[in-house]
Formats: structure tokens, sequence, C-alpha cells
């Protein structure tokens, strides 16, 4: 398909337009970039911003939600704009964004598209690079323990990662800075809800570490370690959110000693891979079998649960029991064991909600936890925390919620069990670390529908659609090929590239207190169609010829940036180019340069561009105007030489080199000014009549689409 320059509008890798028309009082900027999450502590929830590539980090106002590190494209309105005239466009654009960023509860956005991240594959080592704050006050626990506790932390990761992690280095020791961004009336970070964060971070990292990704794209980790006159009880620690074991981020986190920081620094690194909080029926962080809960006294970090293990992608094959039909009674290991059997899980049918049974024993590395310690309720979490079998179920956002059990302590002990609301379900501790399903069957939610809404397109989001009559609560499994993609089970999902020309199609399944689950519902496959391409806003909609149109001269094709969706160019990106003269595709002329030849004298040349990449639409293009008609070209020349003796006797030899190529010569010898008769060949014999006189020779070049020349050598004189 042709593409007009004003069709080629689309994300443009997060820079604001270059309009700024104005609502109600306020600018409206249009902004792409990417959408960054500051976890919530302390009740709070998570703030969200809008990362442009330019650089600035601009807070969204409450109600706007999405993944961390998604694409993000959308109008962004900034109240106080400054009224009537006298800003040119540009200026404005500015000015709105300036403010955007200055504004402490955020700004509101509209007509937003956002795009979230696939989590990156692989193995991948971390790094810390580490600063803390001088300007907020005395420090009085020495560097060597605070570096020695971020070295703990990192290396907890390394060991629950399941090998993503390899590595996690310190690249750096403690190096010191203050920051104007930082004040302990604003929170150092940590108080006011974080108000003082992003400036912090981002005031320190390009200050300290300039060139660092710290944005959570890539595993560098940028640890603030600030003194403890920014003790608030709201949060001891923040950090931003990323995607996966993949990840890193800013963290900021309080001096404290004694392996303090160590738990604090662990649960803030939860955050930068991805992972949200464990809590409990009655308070955010009560899910202290995870270190994602908060432990009031400071103990060590229990292991990994299945429930996060699942959340990361790190699962062992072996490593669970599918309890969703009932299982009988089944031992299972530690919870800190490395391998075996170590839990138990199952899909809710009264939620379906995947849950959870992990064995805690307070073993191995669990030795130092909370609740390995036996140290009775926690008031303010509403429970006490036991060893035993425990039961969890993933939570909204990654995160895990801690299930009520008998004695209010936490665990099941032997001979206690535990039911769903309508005792479909219920797990039996039949032993001290064996469990035992028991599946009651119920009346079935009846047969629903399933339905993929959108274009399924590479990087851009496609819905779920279905329906099922007294469902309450929906799961879902997206396919390609007819296979599960793994871990992509949200209502929506963004093909990759990788996918163009496969089919994708989704599994629905209904679900309700009282009821069976509906049975799956799976969705016709719709074929995903190849990506999209895009010109960067701000640059040229149209391909454009320069050079002389006139044989023998090169032309050259200046083309669009294109871009994805998200504003990003293909690793594999590359343009190709289809020349034309009077409409007719010139045969073998692909390359953003042609040289006219004799069969373009009197047509006009025209190009299209077409980008490329695997995956992407091939039939994407743009043309360019054509040319005025080529002229007759103008042959290169030079100087003819004349070699050979100039001596009677000899010959002489016209030399005629640097003209065009394939030129065609002809030649006419010369004494004085008066023709040789009959001397029209390259060679000339000298005669006895030609000594003591000068003789040259004019060379006429001819080639066809070029105007005739002619040029005269230097004479030579004859001995």
């Amino acid at each position: 398909m042709a593409v007009t320059a004003t069709a080629l509008m689309a994300p443009s890798a997060g820079v604001a337009a270059p309009t700024a028309p104005r609502a109600g009082g306020a600018d409206v900027v249009e902004v792409r970039g990417t959408v960054r999450v500051l976890a919530g502590e302390g009740g709070q929830p998570d703030t969200y911003s809008v990362e442009t590539r330019d650089g600035r980090v601009i807070r969204l106002a409450d109600g706007f939600e999405a993944d961390p590190g998604s694409a993000f494209s959308g109008d962004l309105v900034v109240p106080g704009g400054t009224a009537g005239g006298g800003l040119t466009t540009s200026a404005r654009r500015s000015a709105a964004l300036d403010r955007a960023e200055r504004r402490p509860d955020g700004v509101t956005a509209r007509d937003v598209r956002v795009v979230s991240p696939r989590p990156a594959a692989g193995p991948a080592a971390h790094a810390t690079y580490l600063v803390k704050l001088t300007n907020l006050g005395a420090f009085s626990v020495p560097d060597a323990d605070l570096v020695a506790q971020v070295n703990a932390a990192q290396q907890y990761w390394v060991r629950e990662s399941a090998g993503v992690i390899p590595a996690w280095s310190t690249v750096t020791g403690m190096a010191v800075a203050d920051s104007a961004a930082a004040s302990v009336a604003g929170g150092c970070g940590l108080g006011a809800g974080g108000a003082q964060f992003d400036a912090i971070y981002r005031d320190v990292a390009a200050r300290v570490y300039p060139g660092v990704d710290f944005t959570g794209d890539s595993p560098n980790h940028l640890v603030i370690v600030v003194p403890s006159a920014c003790f608030f009880d709201e949060a001891v620690g923040r950090a931003r959110r990323g995607v996966s074991l993949n990840s890193g981020g800013p963290v900021i986190v309080l001096e404290r000693g004694n392996g303090g920081m160590q738990s604090t620094l662990e649960h803030e690194y939860g955050h930068n891979v991805g992972l949200q909080h464990s809590t409990n029926a009655r308070a955010e962080y009560g899910g202290l079998y995870e270190l994602m809960g908060s432990d009031p006294a400071g103990h060590t970090s229990p292991v990994l649960g299945t429930v996060f293990r699942w959340e990361q992608g790190v699962v062992a094959a072996g490593e669970y029991a599918d309890a969703s039909n009932g299982l009988g009674a089944t031992a299972i290991g530690s919870r800190t064991a490395a391998t075996g059997l170590r839990s138990v899980v199952f899909i809710d049918p009264d939620t379906g909600k995947r849950t959870f049974v992990d064995y805690r024993d307070g073993a191995g590395a669990d030795a130092g936890a909370f609740y390995a310690k036996g140290l009775g309720a926690v008031a303010s979490y509403g429970q006490s925390y036991a060893k035993g079998l425990v039961l969890e179920r993933e939570n909204e956002e990654r995160g895990s919620f801690l299930l009520d059990v008998q004695g209010g302590d936490g665990a099941l002990q032997a001979g206690e069990s535990w039911s769903n609301a309508s005792g479909s379900i219920v797990v039996a501790a039949t032993g001290a670390n064996t469990v035992q399903v028991t599946r009651t069957q119920k009346p079935p939610l009846p047969a629903g529908s399933a339905s993929v809404a959108g274009t399924a397109e590479p990087l851009r989001t496609v819905s779920a659609g279905g329906a099922v009559a007294g469902a309450t609560a929906y799961r879902y499994q997206w396919l390609f090929n007819g296979q599960p993609v793994p871990q992509a089970d949200d209502p929506t999902f963004a093909p990759t590239v990788a996918m163009a020309g496969g089919q994708l199609s989704v599994q629905v399944t209904g679900y309700a207190v009282g009821r069976n689950p509906s049975p799956t519902a799976t969705s016709a496959p719709v074929t995903v169609q190849p990506a999209s391409w895009y010109r960067r806003e701000g640059t040229t909609g149209v391909v454009s010829i320069s050079g002389s149109p006139r044989v023998g001269r090169t032309l050259t094709a200046s083309g669009l940036d294109w871009v994805n969706y998200l504003g990003t160019k293909p690793g594999d990106y590359s343009t190709t180019y289809v020349w034309s003269r009077n409409g007719k595709t010139i045969k073998g002329a692909s390359a953003s340069t042609y040289r006219l030849t004799a069969k373009d004298l009197g047509k006009r040349i025209q190009v299209r561009e077409y980008p490329r990449a695997a995956g992407y639409a091939t039939s994407s293009y743009v043309r360019s105007s054509t040319t005025r008609k080529v002229r007759i070209g103008t042959l290169v020349t030079k100087r003819p030489k004349i070699t050979g003796k100039a001596k009677v006797g000899k010959r002489l030899v016209a030399r005629a080199k640097g003209w065009t190529n394939a030129t065609r010569f002809s030649y006419q010898w010369f004494v004085g000014k008066k023709a040789i008769r009959g001397a029209t060949s390259k060679k000339l014999a000298v005669t006895r009549g030609l000594k003591g006189k000068k003789v040259s020779v004019k060379v006429t070049g001819k080639k066809k689409g070029f105007k005739k020349a002619s040029s005269k050598s230097r004479p030579k004189k004859i001995k």
C-alpha cells in the first residue's frame, strides 16, 4: 500500500507532538514514552509516570494504571497554560512539559494507548551502583557494613532466581554525593509518598554515573542510601517496579546496621524485578512467609514461595503437583529444598485464582525468618506465623495473598484443614508436610463464548472477549498456533513480531462461588498480521530526490525515518528502493542512488522507498514526486596528451583519459592552427615535412545521451 505523509502518523519514540492545542485553560500535549512505576509503600498506591525519550519523567494523576515498561501514547492535559499568543508552538510545548514535570499530583492522561512489554528471556547478570547522600545528615553505619549488606541482598536474588540471574556484582564502592533534589522536609524520596524519588534518582544518576541506564530496561540497579535522619514510618525503602528477573531500576533505602538494611533491600530488589507485596486479609505487608511482606523485627528473608516463583516463570519440572481436580495424600518437601516435589497447586473454582500450598518448616535458608522463630502474633497483621503448610494465592499485579487458616497462625498443622467459600475444595493437612485436596463437584456454569477483539498485529494489544452466564470471574490463556503461550493469562495480549503470520486464539473459562467452572471456550483463531510501519513524529513524510536530472548524473533518494508502533526501529531494519522512468520500473535500480543513462533522456524519474524487517509489512511505501525531464548529459573531458618520440620517422599517439566512461573518440591532428589533411586517426606518422614544427591533436568525444565535446592537447615540437 502506498503511504502518504498524512497517514504516517504514529508513535514517535516518546517525543511530544509539535502542536499543543488548548483545552479548558490547559495545554494538551501529545506524548510518547514508557510507563514507569514507583511501588507504593505504607498503604499508598503505586505511582505511575511516563518517561519520554528526551529524559522527562512526568507523573500521571491517580486513576491511570499500566504495566511497568509499557509503551505509552496519549495526551497529557497540563493546567496553567499562558493566556493569549506570543509563544511559538515549540515553546508552548516545552513550557507545558516543564509545568507537567513540576506538578506533584501529576497530570491527567487521556486518549491513552499502552502496550505491555514481554519479559526479556534468558539469563542476565545484574550490576549495582552505590551512592550515599551526604547533604541529609550524618551517617552512623560504616560504609563497609552498608556495602556488605548490599552484596548479601544481591546474593539472595542470585540464589532465588533459578539461574536467571547468574551473577550480581557491585560495580563500585560507596560513592558519595549530595543532591539539591533531596531534603528531609521533602521526604528524602522515602516519605511524602516518594514525592522526591524520581528527582533524586535522576539527579544522582546523571552526575555520579552518567550514561548508565537505570530506567529498569536493563539489569542495572542504582542504590541510593540515605541517613537515619530520613526515617519515616511509611517507608524505609522505595524502588521502581520492573517487569521480570531481567529488570533493574533505582532504589532509595535508609541506612541500618546489623542486617536491617539487607532485608529491606532484598524487598526493594523484589520490586525492581517485578514483584508486588505479599498481603493478608488485614494488612498490606501481612504475608510474612514471603520477603514481599514486611517483617517488623527485621529478620532474614524467607526463600521465594511457589506463588512468586510461578510469577517469575522459574518453577521447575516436578516441583509441584496439580490438585485442581483433587489430590490424594501427598508428602511435599520443604520450600527451602533445592529439588523434588515442594508444592501443591490448584485453581479455586469459586474465584478462578491459582492457589499454592507450600511446606514452611523453618529449615535451611529460612532458619532466620520471622515465622521460624515462633515469635507469636503481629498485632497490626492480626495473626501469628507458625511453621506448617501455608496457603497463598495469586494476587493482583504480581503479588501474593496469604489465606487465613484454622488457629490464626498462618499455617495448617496436622489434622487441620482449609476450605473455600462453597466447600467445593478442601485442603487437609494429613501430616506435618502431607497434603490432601478433596474436590466436590458443583453445578457447572454453562458453556460460554470466546473471541479475540481487535486487530492481531505485533506490538499492539488485543483483548479477550467472551461471556459465561452467571460467571463472576474469568481466567484466560492465550494460544499461538494452538499452543499455550507461557505466562500469557491476562485478558489482553500483544503479539510479538516473531508471531506474524501465525494463528492467535484465546481460551476463556468462567468461575463463580458454588459452581463448577464453565467448559473452556476457545476462540476462532485469527491470523497475526505483519507489523505496521510508521514515520517518526516530527520527521518528513515524503521521500525526496536530490541531484541534477541530467544524463550521467547520480540521483539520491532521501526517505523517511521509519519506526514501528512503539516508535523504535527493528534490529534488522533496512530500506529498499524502486526507481521508475515515466512510470515504468527500471530493472535492477533498487539502491538509494541511481545514475541516469541515455535511456532516461527526456523522461521523468520517480522513486518509491520500502522499509524492510522480518515480520513487518512489505507493502508499505512512500513515493517521491517526479523530476523534471532528464536533460542531455555533459561529458566529462580532460586535455588529451601526446605520447611517443617527436622525431622524424617515429609515431605519435593521442591519449584521452579521464573522460566519461564509454565515450567514443575521433581525432584531428594539427600543425600550428592548421589541420593536417587525412590525419584523423589516433596515431600520427612523423614525416620530414613536420620537422621543426609544433604538432597538436584535437579529440572529440561522443556518447549517446550526451552533448559532444572536444579538447585539444598542448603542442609538441618535432625534432
